[in-house]
């Protein structure tokens, strides 16, 4: 159901997280590009399990409104999804959710059909956190699902509605590889905080940060911190 990380799939995930960065800075609103995204582009509340957003084309493949969705609460998860598959995501998609990990992404097969008389058709979707405006609040989970017969077609307009994330693609496998702690001392390194700073600010030792800063460079195969600062740019990892 998981699926690996291929030449079709890695620049849609990698273009998921470009437009998610951009999300979460305010450059536009997901209502605002939603309907020019090829595929199902949904936004779905964690707090109150509802489908909070749904584009053009979505409520088009599901026969529905965005208002119809919404209005559906958690029926929503049934209607159109395998049980089997909604029990296995709601297990797998918690841990992503619990970790809040919002450089990352999650990707996974689904089946989807528009009413219970119908067939499943297989999509590809990759999810991502956007963090929620309000202090405390369950963050949203936001997403992309592309028909798995039309992945390579779809997947090339959306690297081309962001052009600007070259960069990203051809970094992205490599980015994967980060665990949220290396993350967390990039993004202290480009603060320009020592093994020593960065220790004590997340509670391990010297040598435990010094671990970690070997395994980020051999990750990475960089060589300078102005790599390391271009890196942690493109994927948003400088605060």
């Amino acid at each position: 159901m998981i699926p690996t990380l291929n030449h079709t799939t890695v620049p849609i995930a990698a273009s998921l997280l470009y437009l998610g960065n951009q999300l979460n800075h305010n450059q536009f609103s997901i209502e605002d590009i939603g309907d020019y995204i090829p595929g199902c582009v949904m936004e779905q509340s964690l707090a109150s399990m509802t489908n909070r957003y749904m584009n053009k084309q979505g409520c088009e493949i599901l026969k529905r409104s965005k208002e119809e969705l919404q209005n559906m609460g958690p029926a929503y998860f049934d209607h159109f999804f395998p049980a089997e598959e909604v029990a296995y995501l709601t297990k797998e998609l918690g841990k992503f959710i619990i970790a809040q990990d919002y450089t990352d992404v999650y990707s996974f097969f689904q089946r989807v059909r528009p009413s219970r008389d119908s067939d499943y058709k297989w999509y590809f979707t990759t999810s991502r956190l956007s963090p929620s405006n309000q202090p405390g609040a369950l963050p949203s989970l936001m997403n992309i699902a592309l028909d798995v017969s039309s992945m390579g077609f779809a997947g090339k307009k959306i690297c081309k509605l962001c052009e600007d994330n070259s960069f990203m693609v051809m970094n992205y496998l490599k980015f994967a590889r980060l665990s949220k702690r290396e993350k967390e001392i990039i993004t202290l390194i480009t603060r320009g905080l020592s093994s020593h700073e960065i220790g004590d600010r997340l509670f391990i030792s010297i040598h435990t940060v010094n671990n970690h800063r070997k395994n980020i460079l051999s990750k990475l195969e960089i060589r300078s911190i102005t790599q390391l600062i271009k890196f942690a740019e493109a994927f948003d990892l400088v605060e």
